[in-house]
């Protein structure tokens, strides 16, 4: 896979490098540390909290995936299935809970990709600002 933006979600990886993770714990299932991310890359030093309050964004992110995966289903289960709201309403909450950590990281990936982009370059970039600072 070419490495970049959908890499960089795919992989749960560092925007800028593509190397190091993006979150603590690599399963999404654990009930500790779901959405915990280290203040720094591993590998190449990029600051994952950008500033306080960042990553609310992925909320809106978050909101966009959960439409994206609702509406069709609702729509399949009521025209092909003919399926009640009221029958449908408990497996889609039991869907969603199940869901949630991996939306909850997938859109925090999504949203530190559109303002830190992929850099092969990242170590040369590294090294100059070192030697001139």
């Amino acid at each position: 896979m070419q490495r970049g933006f959908i890499y960089s979600v795919v992989k749960d990886k560092c925007p800028r490098c593509n190397e190091g993770n993006l979150f603590v714990n690599k399963n999404w299932y654990t009930a500790k540390n779901i959405g915990v991310m280290p203040d720094n890359c591993p590998v190449c030093g990029q600051d994952f909290k950008i500033e306080d309050g960042f990553y609310l964004g992925a909320t809106y992110v978050s909101y966009a995936i959960t439409v994206a995966l609702l509406v069709p289903l609702l729509a399949i289960s009521y025209f092909l299935f003919n399926l009640d709201f009221m029958w449908l309403l408990p497996i889609l909450v039991v869907l969603l809970t199940l869901l949630m950590p991996p939306i909850l990281r997938v859109s925090r990936s999504i949203w530190i990709n559109f303002f830190v982009h992929y850099n092969p370059e990242w170590k040369k970039i590294d090294e100059e600002y070192l030697l001139k600072h």
